[in-house]
């Protein structure tokens, strides 16, 4: 993106197609030297032709909330739900012993550095 310079967005939504435009991305972000608000509308027409459009201050707010219906997904939310989810990336083994009464449990997990963790074997 760029404004009073070139930086990186924030947050990427993808938009639904519809009957003029197709692959629709909208980049939302802060230029770090103003700290405005500036959204970037990127769309390709059938023909080929794309239609660039970036705005700043309140009409990337107005812009932002025109849109807000036509969201398909955003990056952000699927970087998260890689995080959040099992184990992502590298991977480390964990063993526990849990005691009870009479009998000794050992349970493996399989940890990642984000701190999920999940079950692999219980003996």
């Amino acid at each position: 993106m760029r404004h009073c310079c070139r930086f990186k967005p924030d947050d990427i939504y993808y938009l639904y197609d519809n009957d003029l435009f197709s692959s629709r991305k909208l980049s939302i972000g802060f230029c770090p030297i103003c700290h405005k608000p500036v959204a970037e509308l990127i769309e390709f027409r059938f023909d080929g032709i794309v239609n660039k459009e970036s705005v700043s201050g309140v009409a990337a707010n107005d812009l932002m909330l025109s849109l807000s219906d036509q969201i398909y997904y955003s990056m952000r939310e699927c970087n998260y739900s890689k995080v959040r989810s099992k184990p992502y990336g590298w991977k480390f083994g964990l063993n526990k012993v849990v005691k009870s009464k009479d009998k000794e449990y050992v349970k493996q997990y399989a940890c990642d550095f984000y701190g999920n963790k999940e079950l692999v074997k219980s003996f």
